[in-house]
C-alpha cells in the first residue's frame, strides 16, 4: 500500500497581491495628504499625518515580514525592501531644513544642504538592507565586468539630458542654487547624486525591483515598482508629471531588467535632476 506524501502548498504570487495593493494605497493616501495645500503659500496642513502614515508603514511592514517568513520566504524580503519607498519620504520630512528661519521665498535655495542631510541615513538603511538580505554589488547592478558595458551606461545616463528638460518644461521648479557657477554646479550635482541618483535608485531599480520580481514575476513586479515610484511625485500635484515619471520609472525598470546594470539609470537620474534644479531655471 503506497503511502501519501504531504507537500506544501506552494505560495503563489496572486496571494501576495493584497498585502501589496494594500501598501500603494497606504502610499497614495499619504502622499495625497502630504500635498494638499493649505491657505498661506508652501503650507500643507495634513503632512504631519501623511508623515505619520508613513511612519507607521514602516514598522508595519518591518513586523508584518517577521510573522510572514515562514510561511512566505520571498515575501518578507520584498516587504522590507517596500519598507524603503516610505522611508524615502520619512527621512524627507523628518530632516528638518536649514536655516530653521527660513522664508518660503528662500526655501529653494536651502535643498542642497537639506538634502545632504537626508542622504546619509537613507544610504545607511538602504546598505543596512542589502547586508541583511545578502545582497552583493553584483546583485544590485553594480558590477562593471566588461569595457562594452561601460559605452552602453554611459549611453544610458546621457538619457538624462533630455528628461531632465522634459521634466523642467512640465514643472517650471524654482532652481535650487543661487547662480550657476561651476563650483555650486559640482556641488549640487554631487548631493543630488547621492541623495536622488544613487539612493533611489538603489533603492528602487536594485532592491525594490529585484524583490517585486522574485515574488510578482517580471510584468507584475515592474509595474508594482513603477507605481510606487510615481506615487511619490504626488507632491507635485501635477498629472501629466505623474504619467511622464511613471513612464521614466518603466524606461528604467526595462533597461536594469536588460542589463542587469545599475549604473546607467544612476546617472542618468543623476543628471536629469541636475537639469531639472540646477541648469534648466537659468537658461
Amino acid at each position: 500500500m503506497a503511502t501519501e506524501t504531504a507537500h506544501p502548498t506552494p505560495v503563489l504570487p496572486a496571494s501576495r497581491w493584497p498585502y501589496l495593493v494594500a501598501y500603494l494605497a497606504a502610499v497614495i493616501a499619504a502622499e495625497v495628504l502630504i500635498a494638499i495645500p493649505g491657505a498661506a503659500p508652501f503650507e500643507r496642513p495634513f503632512q504631519s499625518i501623511g508623515l505619520g502614515i508613513h511612519i507607521l508603514l514602516v514598522f508595519t511592514l518591518m513586523f508584518l515580514s517577521v510573522i510572514i517568513q515562514p510561511k512566505d520566504a520571498t515575501l518578507a524580503p520584498l516587504l522590507v525592501a517596500a519598507s524603503l519607498a516610505s522611508l524615502v519620504r520619512v527621512f524627507s520630512l523628518a530632516v528638518p531644513r536649514y536655516p530653521f528661519f527660513e522664508t518660503p521665498a528662500t526655501k529653494p535655495l536651502n535643498t542642497i544642504p537639506w538634502l545632504a542631510l537626508v542622504s546619509v541615513p537613507l544610504l545607511v538603511s538602504v546598505a543596512a538592507v542589502a547586508y541583511v538580505q545578502r545582497l552583493r554589488p553584483r546583485d544590485l547592478g553594480l558590477a562593471v565586468h566588461r569595457w562594452p558595458e561601460v559605452a552602453q551606461q554611459t549611453a544610458i545616463a546621457l538619457t538624462g539630458i533630455p528628461l531632465g528638460l522634459v521634466e523642467f518644461f512640465i514643472l517650471r521648479p524654482d532652481a535650487w542654487i543661487a547662480q550657476l557657477t561651476v563650483g555650486s554646479l559640482v556641488l549640487g550635482g554631487l548631493v543630488i547624486f547621492f541623495a536622488t541618483g544613487l539612493s533611489e535608485e538603489l533603492i528602487f531599480r536594485a532592491i525594490l525591483l529585484k524583490r517585486a520580481v522574485e515574488g510578482l514575476g517580471t510584468r507584475g513586479g515592474l509595474l508594482y515598482v513603477t507605481a510606487i515610484f510615481a506615487s511619490l511625485h504626488i507632491f507635485f500635484l501635477n498629472g501629466v508629471d505623474l504619467v511622464f515619471v511613471f513612464a521614466v520609472g518603466l524606461f528604467y525598470g526595462l533597461i536594469v531588467l536588460k542589463t542587469r546594470n545599475l549604473w546607467g539609470v544612476i546617472l542618468s537620474h543623476s543628471l536629469g535632476n541636475v537639469i531639472l534644479y540646477l541648469v534648466a531655471p537659468f537658461l
